[in-house]
């Protein structure tokens, strides 16, 4: 019986405009927000690794041992699709985990829960929705829409919903997930970050 591999992709290649700095390396509780993330995956995946913004490469190098790639000539540039297309072309995998770089809250337990999903190989994506959103980027896809990502990168069709649109989603919702209340909330800018550091859970 052929074992199913994954593979864990944290995107962090934003230039976070919102936030005025790199979200990545803003410390929340004595941690970069990237780490959250990284702790949240290293235990559920084969293999792992950041999606870099070039600014950024030499710091993430500077501060973690996970492997560090930027998005492929030709795609730069071109937001988390580009990303993951990155990841799918210079690995083999079936699954791929995705999770963003400004999401504290995220958690090894949460991870688990998306993975545990894949075990139907007729889906695609498996896209939680939480407070009526689509979290495209907390997320596993399936190695097969690597096709599908790169024919959207080549007509400039870079939103996340123009790729979920041509995929067998699998949408979970809270009612699926246990959930402690705050791990998809992401971070856009610094009044929501000071709001955190006040009132930490």
């Amino acid at each position: 019986m052929k074992i199913t591999t994954i593979v864990g992709v944290l995107l962090a290649g934003g230039e976070s405009r919102r936030f005025g700095s790199p979200k990545a390396f803003a410390q929340f509780q004595n941690k970069y927000f990237y780490e959250y993330a990284i702790d949240a995956l290293k235990d559920n995946v084969d293999q792992l690794y950041i999606v870099s913004h070039p600014v950024l490469e030499e710091q993430f190098r500077n501060e973690s041992s996970v492997s560090i790639i930027q998005d492929i000539p030709g795609f730069q540039g071109r937001g988390p699709l580009a990303g993951i297309f990155t990841v799918m072309q210079k690995t083999s995998s079936d699954w791929y985990v995705i999770l963003p770089c400004d999401t504290p809250f995220v958690t090894d337990k949460l991870v688990k829960q998306l993975i545990s999903f894949t075990k139907d190989q007729s889906i695609d994506a498996i896209v939680p929705i939480i407070n009526d959103r689509q979290q495209p980027l907390n997320a596993v896809y399936h190695a097969r829409v690597a096709n599908k990502i790169e024919q959207l990168l080549k007509v400039n069709k870079l939103k996340m919903s123009q790729l979920l649109d041509t995929c067998n989603v699998k949408f979970i919702t809270d009612h699926d997930l246990q959930l402690q209340g705050m791990e998809f909330e992401n971070i856009n800018n610094k009044t929501e970050y000071e709001k955190i550091k006040q009132n930490p859970i």
